[in-house]
């Protein structure tokens, strides 16, 4: 397992439609880009073009169940760099701040300070982004090249209607250009070779405006101690916390919360926060149904 940090030129955007004309920054776990980074290196890069083939891969499911990916990671978290105390300050999105030492090429999960019910929401930056209209450049294209309908047809509008061009509100919660994630599943060369391709690529959405551009990436040992890609356990105020940390199912947080077939005997969770939504537990995060995107537990033993 692994503690990987990124510094991006401009941080990565993960968006969701949360009102009509507003999105919203959603919470980006690093292995859907890492998926297709594996993706494209075993198949895709050998292609003249591999965008035709990455397409007629993802528009038919027969074609996308042939391959799948053993990496898992959490979030991406908004990180700052002490580097003086070599300590790296990762914010949860329950709001805790998850300390870890680095030495050499080596992390270790220190102890988390702060506390719920402070979270990663609590800060916003209002950004305005049009949509763009190709309606009319596809109409002039398309008298360029001389090709004629094959019936009369209205040309869609891009002052009405479903293909109206509109300005979108997106609220960003944080500024961070250094983010971390914790990642498992993978060799550490194998993560090295991975992470080089999304130097390439960038990361998330709207990269072809900056957003997501990775300049530099860092990899630590990190043993499984109270931190895994799926949860993060903190201490705080003579209490003990569970925070998971990617994207979980609601049969997994029912186990976990009790009744008589619950796994964990020895230990009482008890949900006290809770984040739904639409998403995967596992790549590609486009195929959506309903996920806990986030939940805190106290522990009591």
């Amino acid at each position: 397992m692994y503690l990987v940090t990124l510094k991006f030129r401009i941080y990565p955007l993960a968006l969701s439609l949360s009102n009509p004309n507003e999105l919203s920054q959603e919470m980006l776990t690093l292995d859907g880009p890492l998926a297709f980074a594996e993706y494209y290196k075993q198949k895709l890069s050998k292609s003249e073009d591999w965008r035709v083939e990455y397409l007629e891969d993802t528009l038919f499911p027969e074609g996308e169940l042939k391959w799948t990916s053993n990496i898992k990671s959490s979030y991406l978290l908004p990180a700052t760099l002490d580097r003086e105390n070599e300590i790296v300050e990762a914010l949860t999105p329950m709001g805790f701040s998850a300390m870890f030492s680095i030495d050499n090429q080596r992390a270790r999960y220190k102890y988390s300070r702060g506390g719920y019910p402070r979270r990663l929401e609590s800060s916003q930056i209002i950004l305005r982004l049009g949509r763009r209209d190709d309606i009319l450049k596809a109409e002039i294209f398309r008298k360029a090249e001389n090709i004629a309908l094959t019936k009369q047809v209205k040309l869609p509008s891009s002052q009405s209607g479903p293909y109206k061009a509109v300005d979108y509100t997106i609220k960003l919660y944080t500024p961070h250009v250094l983010w971390v994630s914790i990642v498992d599943g993978i060799s550490k060369k194998g993560l090295e070779e991975l992470l080089f391709i999304l130097k390439k690529f960038g990361i998330g959405k709207k990269r072809n405006m900056g957003w997501g551009d990775l300049l530099d990436y860092n990899i630590y040992d990190l043993k499984k101690d109270s931190v895994t890609p799926e949860f993060i356990i903190h201490s705080s105020d003579n209490s003990r916390y569970l925070e998971t940390i990617r994207p979980v199912s609601p049969k997994k947080i029912a186990e976990l919360i009790g009744g008589h077939n619950r796994s964990t005997k020895s230990k009482k969770y008890v949900l006290i926060d809770s984040k739904l939504g639409y998403g995967a537990e596992k790549p590609p995060y486009w195929r959506r149904h309903l996920v806990v995107k986030s939940a805190l537990f106290q522990i009591f033993e």
